[in-house]
């Protein structure tokens, strides 16, 4: 096979040299019959862009070659003479001149000329331009990487392919902390890392070859022991159980640790601790007054420590005020829910008037009232009592603000925060329809409301929702 190769390629050079020489020393028609009848590629030189695996055909169409020899190279290998291939790569065959490549792959990227004889007539280049799918490589290369709660971190997605990919990130199942869906670049950086960013990132690769690909990777954000009581004040009795809760998130775990007015808490037959998932319980059975006191829940891990307070007493809770921000020009039904075991006793409500203006703001003098509070609800669950009385004589078209203080037979229990009202304008009536009356007569309720709203402008109409729902109040003014 070699042999005749190197016989047509011999004779491809000399008859090459023999057409060259006549058609310079001849000036007859013979010869210039022989400048007419040339060889030339009737080819055009392309670049062939082609995907991983497909059959490519590089054409090679020449006029007039005669006796002269095509020569197919790949740089400076030669890969076909003739009709014979040269190549032992068997992926190369000859349809004519033009050269077919069969499973094309990464390393047939190139240049490939088409010669005619030894290239006194030119030559002809195709490329070969290969396409490929994406492919990734994710840094870390670890499939976990571990950070602080305030650190940092960055994800790198190198992706390589034909055309350059697209890479795009995301979170399986949430947002990104950017709080987008979607993020493109080849890296991904996180500051001040928070516990809600823990997760898979994804990065994914695209360049419209094949199908996209998708590396993952997951962060494990540590963070110190976060601590949220159930109640921060427990009303109990003697001879009655007290739970005290305290709900923990830490990662790693976290060991927690009760303690009593600042010492660590003795664990008996009446004192014992239960867990579950992160809630931490400290039951306290039959209480006696020694149980009474500020008790603390502390959290530690290897990454911090936390502390929280409650406090355990047969004392009332503070109370915490419910009613609106609105009242009748001289009364308000001031309401509050307080938990106690005990009745209450007595309540404290201490207020006053502001005088405001556009230029100053003096405050009037205080009130102190010890009142008998009406106890519109009790719930035996919780010990939430929900009571109220109604202040009378007060100014038209003012400001008033008051605090609340209960008491049982164990005495006064904390106050509650400041809390401020506006009394309305003189002639101004509201009307309070509560949302939990029963079903036949709420329809009566709220249209007689209605109407008084509608025909007479000195009414303002206030709903108020049940008491499970206390803090919720719909007020339709007029």
């Amino acid at each position: 096979m070699i042999f005749f190769v190197i016989f047509e390629l011999l004779l491809a050079a000399f008859v090459t040299g023999i057409s060259s020489s006549s058609v310079i020393s001849s000036g007859s028609s013979f010869g210039l019959d022989h400048l007419t009848l040339q060889p030339r590629f009737l080819s055009k030189e392309n670049t062939f862009r082609v995907v991983q695996g497909d059959i490519v055909l590089l054409p090679c169409e020449v006029q007039n070659l005669g006796s002269l020899v095509i020569v197919w190279r790949k740089g400076p290998t030669l890969i076909a003479a003739g009709q014979h291939t040269i190549s032992s790569d068997h992926r190369y065959s000859l349809l004519g001149h033009n050269l077919q490549i069969k499973d094309v792959k990464t390393e047939d990227q190139g240049d490939y000329t088409c010669q005619i004889g030894d290239g006194t007539y030119g030559d002809l280049i195709h490329t070969i331009e290969i396409l490929m799918p994406p492919s990734l490589q994710m840094l870390p290369s670890d499939e976990e990487v571990i950070a602080r709660k305030g650190g940092a971190v960055t994800f790198e997605c190198h992706a390589s392919g034909n055309p350059v990919p697209t890479v795009q990130w995301s979170k399986k199942d949430a947002l990104l902390p950017s709080g987008l869906q979607v993020e493109t670049g080849f890296s991904l950086s996180l500051s001040h890392i928070e516990r809600r960013d823990s997760g898979v990132y994804q990065c994914t690769a695209s360049n419209g070859i094949g199908q996209p690909i998708t590396a993952t990777i997951r962060l494990h954000v540590l963070y110190s022991p976060e601590i949220t009581v159930g109640r921060s004040w427990v009303n109990s009795a003697e001879g009655l159980e007290a739970k005290l809760i305290c709900n923990v998130d830490a990662d790693p775990h976290a060991e927690v640790m009760w303690y009593q007015d600042s010492f660590p808490v003795q664990m008996t037959d009446r004192r014992v601790t239960s867990s579950a998932t992160r809630s931490h319980i400290l039951t306290i059975k039959n209480v006696q007054p020694s149980d009474f006191g500020n008790y603390s829940c502390v959290a530690v891990n290897s990454v911090g420590k936390e502390k929280r307070y409650i406090e355990l007493s047969g004392r009332p809770g503070p109370p915490l005020i419910v009613s609106g921000g609105r009242s009748n020009p001289t009364t308000y039904k001031l309401t509050w829910k307080v938990q106690s075991v005990f009745p209450i006793i007595e309540v404290r409500i201490i207020f006053r008037q502001l005088f405001m203006n556009t230029t100053y703001h003096q405050s009037g003098r205080w009130h102190d009232l010890i009142v008998q509070p009406n106890e519109a609800n009790y719930n035996s669950e919780n010990s939430d009592r929900l009571q109220w009385y109604r202040l009378r004589n007060l100014n038209p078209d003012s400001v008033y603000e008051c605090i609340v203080q209960a008491k049982n037979q164990y005495g006064y229990g904390d106050q509650s925060i400041l809390h401020q009202w506006l009394t309305s304008s003189p002639g101004k009536t509201i009307i309070e329809i509560n949302s939990g009356v029963q079903a036949n007569n709420t329809f009566l309720v709220v249209f007689t409301a209605i109407v008084l709203a509608l025909f007479n402008s000195n009414y303002y109409i206030i709903k108020t929702v049940s008491y499970e729902n206390y803090d919720k109040r719909l007020k339709i003014y007029k």
